[in-house]
């Protein structure tokens, strides 16, 4: 191998370099696997209740797109929904939007969801909204 030549290398520091590249490697991929593991795929915040419509109007700037597509269906703001999450969490609460970021909001009694739409199982619509029915 006449390009090694001229380096101070011979072929147990490349082997030994491989390897401990290999274990950075699998380690780091380790290492974010178990963080998207701990990350819940769920957020939730409380508030009070006397609030809600203030809330659902910040949600809505917050979340624009007003309908959602999902397996083949079309929900849209203001349906009450009941969404069963791969971790089998289910949430329920009136569908305010999404975003860009593929998340959806959905205001329940005294709490906000937002939920990434990759986490979702099924969606199901069980009611509309008071006010926009």
């Amino acid at each position: 191998m006449e390009f090694f030549e001229g380096l101070p290398l011979t072929t147990d520091d490349l082997v030994t370099a491989a390897f401990i590249a290999v274990v950075v490697v699998v380690a780091i991929r380790l290492l974010g696997w178990a963080f998207r593991m701990v990350i819940n795929h769920t957020g939730e915040i409380e508030f009070d209740p006397s609030r809600t419509e203030e809330v659902r109007k910040r949600c809505s700037a917050l979340f624009p797109i007003e309908n959602l597509n999902f397996d083949g269906a079309t929900f849209k703001r203001g349906n009450i929904l009941r969404i069963v999450t791969h971790k089998q969490d289910a949430l329920e609460g009136e569908f305010v939007g999404t975003n860009r970021n593929n998340m959806l909001c959905l205001v329940a009694n005294s709490s906000i969801i937002a939920q990434e739409l990759r986490a979702i199982e099924t969606i199901q619509v069980i009611g509309r909204a008071a006010g926009n029915a």
